[in-house]
This record gives C-alpha cells, structure tokens and sequence, in this order.
C-alpha cells in the first residue's frame, strides 16, 4: 500500500503518506500548515485516518516557514499538554525531520542576532518589517520545535549525518516498511548559497541603517532569503511521489542529478508535489518539461496569488504537447484556477481538475 493524503492546509502544505499493508499501515506526516489548520482539518484527519494510539513513524517539517511548520508545532504542544495531565500521547512519533535555521547555516547563532537587531531598530524607527518578522517567527518556531522534541524525548533527524537533511545526508536511500525514500535536496552548494545570501542581505540592511536609510530598509524588506527546503523521492509498490517543499526548481533538478536520478536530463514520476504552493518564482516551464508527472499536487488557497496561473499553464502546455494526460489535484479553487479550466479546456488540452470537497478534510490519491 502506498498512499498520499492532501490535506486542506489553506495557503500551507500538510500532507499524510499512508504505506505498508492494508491489514498493518504505517503512516508518514509532512509539514503541517499555518495557524488554525491543525485544529481545523489535520488533528481530525490524524485521528481520521492513523487512528487512537496509532504511530506516525516520521513527521517531516520540509522547512521552518509558519505555513509548514505552525500545524506540527500545534501538535506537539497537544502531546506535552496531554503528559502534563498524566494523559497518554493520543498519537506516537518516532522520529522528527528538520533542518533549523542555526543547524544548516548559523551555528554560532551570530546571524540570528544580527536579524532581531535589524528588525528591532526598525520598528523602533516605525519601519514595517513584515517578511523579516515571519522568518524570525520561523526561526523561533523551529527551536520550539526542538526544544518540545527534546521534552517529549523524539528523536531529531536521526538516519542524517551531523544532524542536517541534504544530499549526501543520508548518502543511501532510507528504507521504512514497502518505501524508499532519496533525499534530493537541499544540497552542501544550496546551503553554503544561501548562508551568503543571508550574510550579504544582513550586511546591507545594516548599512542601510547606519546611513539611516529606513525607507530603503522597509522597500528591501520583502527580498529576505528563504530557508532550503528538505525535498525527497519516495518509492514504493512501483509508484514514485516528489516532494519539493518550497524548493526552486533548478535546486531540486541539481538534487536529481547528483543521486542520478535523471535520464538525459528528464524524470517521471507519478506524484510532483509542485514546489511553493504554485508559484511561479520557484519554477519554470522547462522543469516541468523535463520532470513530468501523471498527478500534480498543489496545496494553496489563493493567496498571494498562489497558485500562479502562469505554473498551471506550464503544467498543462507542456503536457499537452507531449501527448500526457495528466491530474491537477489542487486543494482550493481559487481565482487562477478559475481562469486556467476558462482558458484550457481539459477536455481539449487533457488534464482534468480536481479539488478537496467542501465537506472533507483532504483528498486521497
């Protein structure tokens, strides 16, 4: 057995791999959603689905942005209310996948400082910072993680080397019951990338403020850099499934290619979660030529514009000439998805569409 749950995460990602038998399932959680959907749709389909008691033999939190890693947090804080009260744990966790913001790239905690100084000074000079604001909530939300993991003794990223997820870490695929699980991404260059992005978007905020450019600092504030993503191929009973997180897709095509995964350049799998929840910045149409699926997920709700219509046209175009029929399951519909069904007819351009109803809590693929 080998199935994925979509779960209704709003403008996050939150997703449920059911493997194993039919007559003995295991169960594998990934990311969690923002604020209100663990209480809103996952905690039902966790009981839903695994069952009282039951285990989730992993809970993956592909990057510590809010709309991932909010629902996983609202989780864990429900299993240490539950031992608080002499409760048994409604479920169990055996292992915990993350890479925190100071395990990847600030180790000694420097940047992590700089940050809140800059985001201090800013709203002392009435500068609104909003995307520096939710990373450093993401940031502190990770530790949270950690620290709850460390109270409720789960263990932390145990199958990885010096405890970071990436290419190389684990070097052989994973093996957990009937699946195979590859990690594609980050790799040791996406990381060291984005350590000097972050170095170079911290140094030139600081100057910005040292020459009390504060307007500059408010119009910079949306460039701030985003954490790689923890992306794996998952295999089982001859089926495929990619997971991208909010991965670019030239980062998750290198991922590939480093593990050999790819065939004069090109893979197909069943399952691609697109990565970003559609957006058309993490992507172009030549990765979605080149890494084609049968099903194409995407978990938003429309805002900020997600998911792009300009990534479901590339989808569906490059399908269409190559002669692939193709599902688009897409949690919510939304605006672009409204214009793309106007604009390409499935019947004409062969894909059909397919939303979680307004009476479930996630879609089964």
């Amino acid at each position: 057995m080998f199935k994925l749950h979509v779960i209704q995460a709003e403008f996050g990602d939150s997703m449920l791999i059911e493997y194993g038998s039919r007559q003995s399932p295991k169960y594998f959680l990934i990311d969690g959603g923002p604020s209100d959907v663990y209480d809103n749709f996952l905690r039902s389909e966790l009981e839903n689905i695994v069952g009282a008691s039951g285990t989730l033999d992993v809970v993956a939190i592909t990057h510590v942005d809010i709309d991932h890693i909010k629902g996983i947090l609202d989780f864990l804080a429900e299993l240490k209310s539950q031992s608080d009260n002499g409760k048994e744990h409604f479920l169990k966790v055996k292992d915990l996948w993350m890479n925190t913001f100071s395990g990847t790239i600030d180790n000694d905690g420097a940047m992590t400082k700089r940050i809140n100084t800059i985001f201090s000074n800013a709203a002392s000079n009435n500068v609104n910072m909003a995307s520096t604001g939710i990373a450093i909530n993401g940031i502190k939300e990770g530790n949270k993680v950690t620290t709850l993991c460390n109270v409720l003794q789960i263990p932390i990223n145990t199958p990885t080397v010096q405890s970071i997820f990436r290419v190389g870490s684990p070097n052989a695929a994973l093996t957990y019951g009937n699946l195979t699980i590859t990690i594609v991404g980050p790799t040791k260059e996406n990381l060291e990338a984005l350590k000097t992005e972050w170095e170079e978007w911290i140094t030139a905020r600081e100057n910005e403020m040292g020459a009390g450019n504060f307007n500059i600092l408010s119009m910079s504030d949306k460039s701030i850099p985003n954490l790689s993503s923890i992306a794996f191929l998952i295999e089982g009973n001859g089926r495929s499934m990619l997971f991208t997180g909010d991965g670019r897709g030239d980062h998750l095509t290198e991922g590939l290619k480093k593990k050999g995964l790819l065939n004069n350049g090109r893979m197909h799998v069943e399952v691609l979660k697109v990565a970003h929840h559609g957006s058309d910045r993490n992507t172009n149409r030549t990765f979605f030529e080149n890494i084609t699926a049968d099903t194409y997920v995407i978990s938003a709700n429309g805002k900020h514009s997600n998911p792009d219509y300009a990534t479901l046209s590339w989808i569906i175009e490059s399908a269409n000439e190559a002669g692939r029929q193709i599902n688009l399951v897409v949690t919510n519909d939304t605006a672009s998805t409204k214009r793309i069904v106007n604009d390409y007819n499935p019947a004409e351009f062969g894909y059909s569409i397919t939303f979680i109803s307004n009476i479930k809590n996630s879609i089964e693929i």
